[in-house]
């Protein structure tokens, strides 16, 4: 019997828009914060500087209270040779985060799904985030927290997806078992990870005849349309287009 569902946040409760106008307007802003403070160099040359930003090795964790965001910022700064204060690190944080938001939106289905699931389930929401501060804020802007007895952001807590450990925090904080839950993703790593974990999932394609582009990293080729999931990844996985579908697929 399943008695949880836990969520993926973006390109599931949240909709991209436009993953090329959210990437181009990060990277603007990126540039015009650093240019501020002594950049010199072309924002053709530092966009290569920048290529599969959230991808590179975390920088090394230190007692200064910085997200592994802002770390990653401090980290192309001093390789840039910018130099620049914590305050404007966070500024430029907030700010770049900003922009790159501009093009998401809340899926119009949201509250009322949740608030039906809600009524029977024990709901959780398990996302890849490295700046945890604006992400929490986010969920109370968009009045989501109520909904959800666990939120497991990994900034949080030093793993992300596809690591099946971020689910089984998720799994301790619900106390549920995992062939109790399923999990609701758009992505590879939330199929992969939920199977790791032993959770069953859930792959949310809002429309086949469109891609929502990859959203985890910023690229310079501007190759951003998403690759096909693999065969194998989605044999024996329930796929739905929409929100809604969730409450009928569990009745």
């Amino acid at each position: 019997m399943i008695k949880g569902v836990f969520f993926d946040l973006g390109g599931t409760l949240l909709i991209y828009s436009d993953i090329s106008a959210s990437w181009s307007d990060w990277l603007s802003e990126f540039y015009l914060c650093l240019k501020n403070h002594g950049l010199s160099i072309s924002k053709e040359t530092f966009a290569e500087r920048c290529d599969r930003f959230h991808s590179k090795e975390e920088p090394p964790k230190r007692k200064d209270g910085l997200t592994i965001f802002e770390r990653r910022i401090q980290a192309l700064c001093h390789e840039l040779g910018v130099n620049i204060k914590e305050v404007d690190i966070k500024h430029t944080a907030i700010t770049m985060i900003n922009a790159w938001m501009k093009h998401t939106y809340l899926d119009p289905d949201c509250h009322s799904v949740l608030e039906a699931l809600q009524q029977h389930k024990t709901l959780g929401l398990i996302t890849n985030f490295d700046h945890p501060p604006y992400m929490h804020a986010l969920l109370r802007q968009l009045d989501l927290v109520k909904f959800f007895q666990a939120v497991i952001v990994s900034g949080d807590v030093g793993t992300k997806k596809p690591d099946p450990r971020i689910f089984h925090l998720a799994l301790q904080r619900t106390g549920l078992q995992p062939d109790e839950v399923v999990y609701v993703g758009d992505t590879e790593e939330d199929i992969v990870g939920a199977r790791a974990a032993g959770i069953l999932p859930i792959y949310l394609q809002r429309d086949a005849t469109n891609n929502y582009g990859v959203a985890s990293d910023f690229r310079v080729d501007q190759e951003m349309l998403r690759p096909p999931l693999k065969a194998d990844t989605l044999t024996g996985v329930v796929t739905i287009n929409s929100l809604p579908e969730l409450i009928k697929l569990l009745e």
